[in-house]
């Protein structure tokens, strides 16, 4: 699965792959790093997603992260490991926000090509 959004001065790339029966998945733009990561599986007992998340110093993708691990997880069943890193200098309030709706359409979309 992969795909990916421009919006402005930034492209932004979501990819995923099987590991086993589990899902890792990254959503990067422009320089790509790892600012958060968050995995989430399944309780034995409710069946609802319980989600971990480690965020780098000084990043601000844990929500994003903990969304898109959640988000999928709940969807297909399976453990997701959902890392994230976005960076654009001097970024603007307004594009912090499209950049955040963006993301979770994509994530949204991406459900319709998974399993």
């Amino acid at each position: 699965m992969k795909s990916s959004k421009t919006i402005g001065r930034l492209t932004l790339v979501l990819e995923g792959r099987e590991v086993g029966s589990d899902l890792i998945v990254t959503l990067t733009g422009g320089k790509a790093h790892i600012g958060a990561a968050a995995l989430a599986y399944l309780n034995d007992e409710t069946g609802q997603p319980i989600v971990s998340v480690m965020t780098a110093p000084g990043h601000r993708e844990d929500e994003i992260a903990v969304y898109g691990a959640e988000t999928i997880c709940r969807e297909i069943k399976k453990t997701v490991l959902f890392a994230a890193g976005i960076h654009l200098d001097n970024i603007s309030k307004d594009e912090i926000q499209e950049i955040e709706k963006t993301c979770t359409d994509m994530i949204q979309n991406c459900l319709k090509n998974l399993d």
